[in-house]
């Protein structure tokens, strides 16, 4: 993996080397300018000439200082620079990935996975790789320069740098289990604290605070054993590694000592054997106290290459559709989702045509398929049998751009963002619509934004906004707070048609929009969707059946398979039909027998 994100931007790690070998070059120079001032005092210099060395051995130790702060913030950089790609395929994956991908994790989840475990990785890349490249090229440097100069002292320092690179290296993955039980945890709670923050009403109202509490204070009592266990098993480490390099100096300077006292080593060659290794020491110390990212940066790294090796399961074609108005059809599809107990099939053996250009009204009880049928209409899952064509073109075979161009969903909770009413209409401009085969410029102008809001009906909320398109609506879509605006679940359904208007669809598909609204609302709605689906091809779920007069065609589903489909007036004169006996009995779509 590492190796991947490097690949592309080599010359700059190739940069980034020659900065950290003159990183490495200055403080074994400095150690030579502090070896010669000892030597000088020792001969009893003139202070002219100490000064020089003096100046110089400052003068290289504050270059030295400086450039460890270059080095620093280009490794820093390079490391942000490398992950931020993995973090955007990582956010394009999730935020394109089909429903059984999402049904198989909690937001918690995906955020720890996106965030958190790529964090680590940038972390491990500017604080751990960059320190250990440069602790070992000044390890290198510095046994070659002591090789040069008194092969005898080159002899105990390198044995402790190997001892201190085997010790690493023998405990590199010491507190991975630990780290990685704690992010698993700090993942669960991320989990509790989304569940009961995007259920607050719910929460208060039922009184369920006190039992999410109860959840959030275990996994944090949890969370707290799994630190304590980390922060041991990184005193272990750390603790390890300081007394390797100290080790090391106390053998340099016993060797060195001893030499000195044999006559074959003065006390300049002595204090550069050991600030050698003093060099050495410093920046291994600094580790030390960054190794936690290190530790259990596999397992993150594991985690991200799972994430991206999983890939989207809904197969990405690269067919364009073809012109002019678009077929539905489903061929002897079937549906059985992962979870599914005993492999209960959620559709089989369902075929419906839905002509180009006709509207064709889903009925059918809670779970007799309809939500399933949408869902493989809008490429969401993959079918594990049969098919479903769209223009004759099997839909997992369609080109990405071309399919989300042609083809809008209109579910029943719309998903409004932070932001002003042009962004949310033209969702901020989304590089779904980054194609050849579309013209964003041509679609995305004030104008046609405005034409579209008519157009579904919100002129009047419109003309009432203090700063029009620039408005920004309310996070939660409906109290008003400052300068920003509002929209109750009614507005919040146009606007969601003035979105899939300003795009010009083929093929429209809508799941319930009048269902949980006023019957004032609902007319409006039912205008607005009726105007929306003038000369396309449209698929509703319906659970209100007055919403059905606007379509050509009804298809009666149950137990996943088609049980009745004909043009609407003709099954309405039928007094056999389901449909007909569902609108004299005057219940609910929901209610199908």
């Amino acid at each position: 993996m590492l190796v991947g994100l490097v690949a592309p931007h080599r010359r700059a790690f190739a940069g980034l080397g020659l900065l950290m070998a003159l990183s490495a070059a200055l403080p074994i120079a400095a150690s030579f300018a502090m070896a010669r001032f000892v030597d000088r005092v020792i001969a009893q210099a003139p202070v002219s000439e100490l000064v020089t060395v003096a100046l110089t051995f400052a003068g290289l130790g504050l270059a030295s200082s400086l450039l460890i702060v270059v080095v620093t913030w280009r490794s820093a950089l390079l490391a942000w620079r490398l992950t931020n790609g993995l973090r955007h395929e990582l956010a394009s994956l999730v935020l394109n990935a089909d429903l059984s991908f999402h049904r198989d994790r909690t937001p918690g989840e995906l955020l720890t996975r996106c965030d958190g475990d790529v964090t680590a990785l940038t972390s491990f890349l500017s604080a751990v790789v960059a320190r250990i490249a440069g602790i070992s090229m000044l390890a290198i440097a510095s046994l070659v320069v002591m090789a040069l100069v008194e092969p005898w002292l080159a002899v105990p320092m390198a044995v402790g740098f190997a001892a201190l690179a085997w010790r690493g290296w023998s405990t590199r993955d010491t507190t991975t289990a630990a780290v990685t039980r704690e992010r698993t945890i700090d993942s669960e709670m991320n989990s509790i604290i989304e569940q009961y923050v995007s259920g607050a009403e719910d929460v208060a109202s039922l009184g369920a605070g006190a039992h999410g509490l109860r959840r959030f204070g275990d996994a944090a009592r949890r969370l707290v054993d799994a630190m304590s266990l980390r922060t041991r098993a990184e005193m272990k480490v750390n603790s390890g590694l300081r007394a390797v390099i100290l080790l090391t100096q106390i053998a340099v300077l016993g060797a060195g000592l001893l030499l000195f006292r044999r006559g074959g080593l003065g006390i300049g060659d002595v204090v550069l054997g050991y600030r050698l290794v003093d060099v050495v020491r410093s920046p291994v110390e600094h580790l030390t106290w960054r190794l936690m990212e290190a530790q259990g940066v596999s397992g993150a790294a594991q985690r991200v290459t799972e994430l991206l090796e999983e890939g989207r399961r809904v197969d990405l074609g690269e067919r364009p559709l073809p012109a002019g108005p678009l077929a539905l059809e489903f061929s002897n599809a079937g549906l059985v989702y992962d979870d599914a107990s005993q492999g209960e099939a959620a559709l089989q053996h369902l075929n419906l045509r839905v002509e180009a250009g006709r509207v064709v009204g889903l009925l059918g009880r809670s779970g007799s398929g309809k939500t399933s049928a949408i869902r493989l209409a809008l490429r969401l899952v993959n079918t594990t049998s049969g098919s479903v064509t769209l223009g004759g073109v099997d839909v997992g075979r369609v080109l990405e751009a071309d399919f989300r161009r042609r083809v809008s969903a209109i579910p029943q909770d719309v998903q409004l963002f932070p932001g002003t009413v042009r962004e949310n209409v033209t969702m901020f401009d989304s590089d779904l619509f980054d194609s050849d085969l579309f013209d964003r410029e041509s679609q995305h102008t004030d104008e046609r934004i405005v034409d579209a809001l008519v157009s579904a009906g919100l002129g009047p909320w419109l003309a009432d906004l203090p700063s029009g398109l620039d408005t920004m609506l309310s996070p939660d879509n409906r109290a008003e707070q400052d300068d920003r605006a509002g929209l109750s679940a009614g507005e919040a359904q146009l606007l969601a048609i003035a979105r899939a208007l300003l795009h010009h669809p083929d093929v429209v598909v809508l799941d319930e929009a009048t269902a949980r609204v006023d019957p004032v609302t609902q007319a409006a709605i039912s205008v607005a969707v009726a105007r929306l689906l003038d000369g396309r091809t449209g698929v509703i779920i319906a659970h209100r059946l007055e919403t059905l007069s606007i379509c050509d065609d009804i298809a009666v589903l149950a137990d996943g398979e088609l049980v009745e489909f004909g043009a609407r007036v003709d099954l309405l004169t039928d007094p056999g039909s389901r449909y007909a006996q569902l609108l004299a009995m005057g219940a609910e779509a929901e209610e199908l027998a």
